[in-house]
């Protein structure tokens, strides 16, 4: 195998994305820990994987999320520190929401701009995500009361790069050979035991649509579900507008192929 694969937080979009790349992309193998106490997992996680992940040669390509201290892994295991590092960010300590700003970590977010320090590769899954670190940088390090580090991002900013949080769609739609009748009648009985969802389906929408479906339509089931819906005229009008194409797998594994076939660099 040679793309490493280290996950700290695995759970929700961290567990998605990591999946998703060993399932596509040949030659991966993935090291994770469970999703839980993330305030642990950014403090030590490095020193768990420094004893845990195996040493190979083979290994070409380390890719990684944010969580990692990834500064520390390299220093405990400098023969992964040879290897092409990408950190991805699925969210930055800089401008994560919390209650008053005096309960911010320092460490947290001094971590992730350490970390981007010893990557090759630094990517974000949005636009906002990467300049909210990069220009929070400079303030952020004038909580250091003297000697401040300078500079730190027109050093990381040329790494930096946005590939788009990838999706796999589900193909739902209401023709016959996508068992509508049972995608309904779960729908239906999410209603009757009174619990509170909210459902998308995308996909074409047919208008020869047989009659045994007939009361199993989105207009029916929003008759159903009025006490959550209360404008259901709105809904029966309503043509959703957004682009969902760039956050498709089909459009993106591309990019992610390529950031993970990519030798390293030679001085390294």
């Amino acid at each position: 195998m040679s793309v490493l694969i280290i996950e700290a937080f695995y759970g929700g979009s961290h567990k998605q994305l990591v999946d998703l790349l060993q399932e596509e992309l040949e030659d991966c193998v993935l090291y994770t820990l469970p999703a839980k106490k993330w305030h642990w997992r950014a403090r030590v996680a490095a020193l768990y994987f420094s004893q845990n992940v195996p040493i190979r040669e083979n290994y070409r390509i380390l890719f990684t999320s944010s969580v990692l201290n990834l500064t520390e892994l390299t220093a405990l295991r400098p023969d992964l520190g040879k290897l092409k590092k990408i950190l991805y960010f699925h969210e930055n300590q800089l401008v994560y929401p919390v209650k008053k700003f005096q309960e911010r970590d320092f460490q947290y977010g001094y971590n992730q701009i350490l970390s981007c320090l010893v990557a090759d590769v630094v990517v974000f899954n949005s636009y906002f995500n990467m300049e909210s670190f990069l220009t929070s940088i400079g303030k952020f390090m004038k909580l250091i009361p003297d000697h401040r580090p300078k500079d730190l991002e027109n050093i990381i900013r040329p790494k930096c790069q946005v590939i788009y949080f990838p999706i796999k769609f589900p193909d739902v739609s209401r023709e016959h050979d996508k068992d509508p009748e049972s995608f309904f009648k779960v729908l239906m009985s999410l209603k009757d035991l009174g619990l509170n969802f909210h459902v998308s389906v995308l996909g074409e929408t047919f208008t020869d649509v047989p009659a045994e479906y007939l009361y199993s339509t989105p207009e029916q089931l929003s008759k159903r579900l009025q006490n959550f819906c209360k404008r259901p005229d709105i809904i029966r009008k309503h043509l959703y507008k957004g682009e969902m194409a760039p956050f498709s797998w089909a459009a993106l594994h591309g990019k992610f192929r390529s950031l993970l076939t990519t030798e390293p660099k030679e001085d390294l």
